[in-house]
């Protein structure tokens, strides 16, 4: 119960109230796997944080400078860094180095 401060009537507190029942997520099947897959996520990003950081600058770059070859331009932003080509050359073959 509360007094309204203008005409010192009271009013009631009408919210519904609802019982706490305990999340059993480890049983739903749908939201393990989503715990699962979240995990393996974090993993990821925690076993390479100098990879995020270097994707970080690049989209910064990108955004600052927009270039007109992006794929060009990320191979030099990229070039100093040593590479593991895959057979064939990789996916963008381009012309200039």
């Amino acid at each position: 119960m509360f007094v309204c401060m203008c005409c010192g009537s009271e009013l009631r507190d009408d919210k519904p109230v609802f019982e706490k029942r305990r999340l059993m997520w480890e049983e739903n099947m749908q939201m393990h796997s989503k715990f699962l897959d979240r995990k393996e996520e974090l993993k990821a990003e925690h076993a390479y944080p100098e990879l995020h950081a270097m994707m970080a600058d690049l989209l910064r770059l990108l955004l600052l400078l927009k270039p007109s070859g992006v794929f060009l331009f990320a191979r030099k932003d990229f070039s100093p860094f040593p590479s593991c080509r895959p057979p064939g050359g990789g996916i963008f073959n381009t012309s200039s180095p």
